[in-house]
């Protein structure tokens, strides 16, 4: 009836008759910070009495850790016997720490602790995985498992569409708002069904006004999808080619030989040799800067550094390009022809590359931490062909819906666009025009993300699953790309 077993390497205590789970309400009431800290304080105990390895010590320890209704079922000995068999498997640890998370599902509260140690020495760390009393004082009742992790992160095993995967995930933002102060908004879908989708924190630094689904966040580089579909679809419809050099588009390039040998084809893919425009000097002039044509002139200034095709350099400069190809060909304000050509005819009105001291109120501020709390970054005075469109998590699902589902390129368009242009240049992202591609556990995805300050953007769909992630941040905050990581590693089972 009470056994212990070993599953993959990992000792896994089942308790047929202590208390299961999910057996009890618990208390409905999320905990205050002390005594978070007081519950995990028993994972330090535990690493404690694995290390100091007498019988007498250990058994002193058990009554301080485990649950009493647990003492009672498998008995203090079994429990002293677990102890000494850690030592035996693991030997000395080292503890990093311990995390205590909530999972809310409807009225209730179940409770689990994540403990991080590695043997002294060793290079992996190890996660043992406990589930918790649902009263207090909250001592461990279960051991669930017992995972290696390559850096201490407590992720649950499940896949993303189970509840529970989605109550920890939930609880997870909870702390890193508590924690960290985060903001921003996240939403996952499978198909054309959010199956999560939460707005949490703050738009602006003073506080007053909270991030709604409806908040339009700044997308900086993800946007140069909208550019590179902007320039497939004039492929497709025969006024250009991805070989067409840039002297064709640009008679006054001021290197004419780099001119003649750079293509479109290595604009969208980074592999053009054109500089980063992006300097200390063009800063003290971006507010004056309102369209794509404006941005020209400092392209040019910057220069070139290697030969078209030679390597793979991520330089915003090549989308400036691309996105005045795109003007001078559709004869269209770069602007306008995004609005006609991509987000109008998916239905995406809250999607545009506003004024940022506009009429548009509901901007997510960019943030930046400063010594009284969040304070205003100051960016450019709109987006343009590299980044800055402003969207929505919605507005994005929509993009992603039509993206493949053919209403803005054909599938054999859209396979151009994701299929690798950087392997073979010893690149570390891999590119194909104007997305970004990933295979995160062998599980393949494309989309592109975006940071500037106070601004973070995740967008990924992943075929095989159909499914879609889309975040956004307005914060120079660590904890977005936590939470950005872990979420990838929870779709793709990677870790």
């Amino acid at each position: 009836m009470k056994k212990a077993i070993f599953i993959g390497g990992a000792l896994c205590l089942i308790l047929a008759t202590a208390l299961s789970f999910n057996e009890k309400q618990g208390n409905a009431q999320s905990l205050a910070q002390a005594d978070r800290q007081r519950i995990e304080n028993y994972g330090a105990l535990f690493i404690r009495a694995i290390n100091d390895s007498t019988p007498e010590a250990q058994t002193k320890a058990v009554p301080e850790i485990f649950a009493q209704a647990l003492i009672q079922g498998v008995g203090e000995a079994r429990l002293v016997g677990l102890l000494a068999k850690m030592r035996q498997n693991y030997g000395v640890l080292e503890y990093h720490h311990s995390e205590m998370l909530e999972s809310k599902s409807d009225a209730r509260i179940s409770r689990s602790m994540h403990v991080y140690a590695k043997a002294k020495g060793a290079q992996g760390w190890k996660d043992f995985q406990f589930r918790l009393e649902d009263d207090p004082p909250y001592k461990i009742k279960e051991m669930a498992f017992i995972a290696d992790v390559s850096e201490p992160i407590s992720l649950p095993n499940g896949a993303i569409t189970d509840r529970y995967t989605l109550d920890w995930l939930n609880g997870y933002i909870d702390k890193l708002v508590a924690d960290n102060d985060l903001s921003g908004s996240v939403l996952i879908a499978q198909g054309d069904k959010p199956i999560y989708e939460r707005s949490f924190g703050f738009a602006d630094a003073k506080r007053a006004v909270k991030v709604t689904p409806d908040t339009r966040f700044g997308m900086a580089s993800g946007s140069k999808m909208f550019t590179a579909l902007a320039v497939a679809q004039l492929v497709e419809k025969g006024k250009l080619k991805y070989s067409d050099p840039l002297s064709k588009y640009f008679p006054d390039f001021p290197n004419a030989a780099f001119a003649k040998k750079a293509t479109i084809h290595h604009l969208l893919s980074h592999t053009s040799g054109v500089k980063e425009y992006w300097t200390d000097e063009y800063e003290k002039n971006w507010r004056n800067i309102r369209d794509n044509k404006q941005m020209l002139p400092w392209v040019y200034k910057v220069g070139t550094d290697f030969e078209p095709g030679a390597k793979f350099h991520y330089s915003n400069s090549n989308f400036i390009l691309a996105g005045l190809i795109v003007e001078k060909i559709s004869g269209m304000d770069y602007y306008e022809y995004v609005r006609k050509h991509i987000t109008g005819p998916l239905g995406m009105a809250r999607t545009d590359f506003y004024m940022r001291s506009g009429t548009v109120t509901d901007l997510a501020e960019p943030l930046k931490k400063g010594t009284n709390g969040w304070e205003f970054v100051e960016l450019g005075a709109r987006g343009t062909s590299a980044g800055g469109c402003y969207s929505t998590p919605r507005e994005m699902l929509k993009f992603a819906r039509g993206l493949i589902g053919g209403k803005l390129v054909t599938k054999d368009a859209l396979a151009l666009l994701t299929a690798s242009k950087t392997r073979g240049l010893d690149a570390q992202t891999d590119y194909g025009y104007g997305f970004e591609l990933g295979n995160q556990g062998q599980v393949r995805s494309f989309g592109h993300g975006g940071i500037a300050r106070g601004t973070n953007f995740a967008f990924q769909y992943f075929p095989a699953e159909d499914l879609t992630f889309i975040a956004f941040n307005n914060q120079d905050n660590g904890a977005y790309d936590d939470l950005r990581k872990n979420i990838v590693k929870l779709i793709t089972g990677w870790r």
